[in-house]
């Protein structure tokens, strides 16, 4: 029994350790569909193993996610998107998923705006484990409820300067893909979860 209990005792902080990315990552996701969705004041943030970057031309909001499992980040990902009031779906039209295992854009109802996000999910061992671009179309793309075939995603290097994304405000473009250059990791930070304004990490 004394052998199972500390064994117990061992495993927790691993389990934690791996559940952390998966619960930034969900968090920073709701971030970003509260900024450009609510205007919330959600600035660029840097924690250990998601990133917050924010776009102004058209207004975007993209996570990027380098730790964690990628089944369990992308399922976490989702559940913030399909929580919103907006009820965002897949989109009818699907994406290559290229050097990817995964890509697929989320549309809101049709309605008076049009609202997308666009998920892309790495192969496990590969960097980023996700990336996930919330923006604002000026027209809804009519991709969102028609099959227009499988659609093709150019990748972007942005400038270190830049946004993470830029996506496009015309609803004939593509959505946004910027895959940035691994960053070394800087050491241990305060927690992800407290720079966001109304969230906390749970004691």
């Amino acid at each position: 029994m004394r052998t199972f209990a500390l064994a117990l005792l061992l495993a927790l902080p691993a389990a934690a350790a791996h559940a952390e990315p998966v619960q930034e990552a969900r968090s920073a996701t709701a971030a970003c569909l509260a900024a450009v969705i609510d205007n919330a004041p959600v600035e660029d943030i840097d924690g250990d193993d998601v990133t917050i970057r924010r776009g102004t031309d058209p207004v975007s909001c993209t996570v990027r996610v380098t730790a964690g499992e990628p089944v369990q980040v992308q399922d976490a990902v989702q559940a913030a998107i399909k929580r919103r009031a907006e009820l965002f779906v897949p989109a009818k039209t699907r994406w290559e998923a290229g050097d990817w295992a995964f890509r697929e854009t989320f549309c809101n109802l049709p309605g008076r705006r049009a609202l997308a996000v666009f998920v892309s999910t790495n192969k496990p061992g590969r960097q980023p484990v996700l990336t996930a671009t919330v923006f604002e179309m000026a027209k809804r793309d009519e991709r969102c409820d028609r099959d227009a075939g499988l659609q093709t995603v150019a990748a972007v290097e942005a400038p270190a300067a830049a946004p993470a994304a830029s996506p496009t405000a015309q609803a004939s473009a593509a959505p946004p893909v910027a895959e940035l250059p691994v960053q070394p990791k800087a050491k241990k930070k305060q927690s992800f979860l407290r720079k966001i304004p109304g969230l906390r990490r749970p004691d």
